[in-house]
């Protein structure tokens, strides 16, 4: 195919395009990616073992596993909505739709067989270099979303397990910031078990968490928290398996207890940590001891 000079050439989008494409990608985002909660429900539903597994009190091995299962669904998720949205490009923004018709003008109608394959591949080639601008933006949404993503998972398996077990919590997702902010808790505090009227009557009575994939130097904010609204102590779930034990000490100093997977809490170097335990001391010792205080004085 030989090429045109009037081929519109673009190194940025237009400024009249801008607003219009990032609407786009939020709305074909909505509509094509399903929730964390929508997946870890579906996973669930199809891969009973997990529920086997939580019963059998074999929780640090299901989260490990449902994490991995859960990201590759939100990826196969993400395949489907690029495609689908470069798909519509043309149809709803006017320089994609400019630049395919310029290209699809050459005569390829007649063309047939390995012609036409060739037109085709050329065409499409063509195609996405000239959007590229459109898709580098597209790709920089999906870093970002694949962030907040990752937390999103984490937090959405261990609300399911809460259900699976039968625990009253309530988190900000669920009865919204405003109420958190009422109680002067800031938005680092992800969940309270039993729930908010309890903390609000004996705040050392229950369970005041919060969910980090990775701790790197985040765990720091925490402790801003602890200390901002003077709570006693903040459970830290994380999924972060490499924590080391001068780490560890300084988080038991801001009163963190950090819950992670079996195999790091029982590590050589942790163990003798108190305030780093296993996701199965968290769900089968701790929670049901703040719930029985709770269950004894209705």
């Amino acid at each position: 195919m030989e090429p045109k000079n009037n081929i519109p050439v673009i190194i940025d989008i237009p400024k009249s395009e801008l607003d219009k494409f990032d609407a786009l990608i939020r709305q074909y985002r909505t509509k094509y990616i399903r929730t964390s909660q929508e997946i870890v429900t579906l996973v669930l539903k199809d891969n009973k073992v997990y529920l086997q597994q939580i019963e059998s009190k074999k929780v640090s091995k299901c989260i490990s596993e449902l994490r991995e299962i859960v990201w590759q669904e939100y990826l196969l998720d993400e395949v489907n909505f690029n495609a689908i949205l470069m798909r519509d490009l043309h149809k709803i923004l006017e320089t994609p739709k400019e630049i395919l018709d310029v290209l699809l003008n050459q005569n390829i109608a007649e063309k047939k067989g390995n012609e036409l394959i060739e037109s085709i591949k050329e065409i499409c080639g063509e195609y996405a270099g000239r959007v590229f601008p459109y898709v580098y933006r597209l790709s920089l949404s999906n870093t970002q979303s694949r962030r907040s993503r990752a937390g999103k998972s984490f937090e959405a398996i261990i609300y399911k397990i809460y259900e699976s077990l039968g625990y009253e919590y309530d988190s900000q997702s669920k009865v919204g910031r405003k109420t958190f902010d009422s109680l002067g808790l800031g938005k680092k505090v992800d969940s309270i078990l039993p729930n908010i009227k309890c903390y609000a009557e004996r705040r050392n009575k229950t369970i005041i968490g919060t969910m980090k994939t990775s701790l790197r130097e985040r765990w720091q904010e925490v402790a801003e928290e602890i200390e901002r609204t003077k709570i006693p102590e903040i459970h830290l779930l994380t999924a972060d398996e490499n924590i080391s034990k001068s780490k560890a000490q300084e988080m038991a100093n801001h009163n963190i207890i950090v819950v992670t997977y079996d195999w790091v809490a029982n590590s050589d170097s942790l163990k003798s940590m108190k305030n780093i335990i296993s996701f199965e001391a968290y769900l089968f010792d701790e929670i049901p001891n703040i719930l029985k205080f709770w269950n004894e004085n209705k």
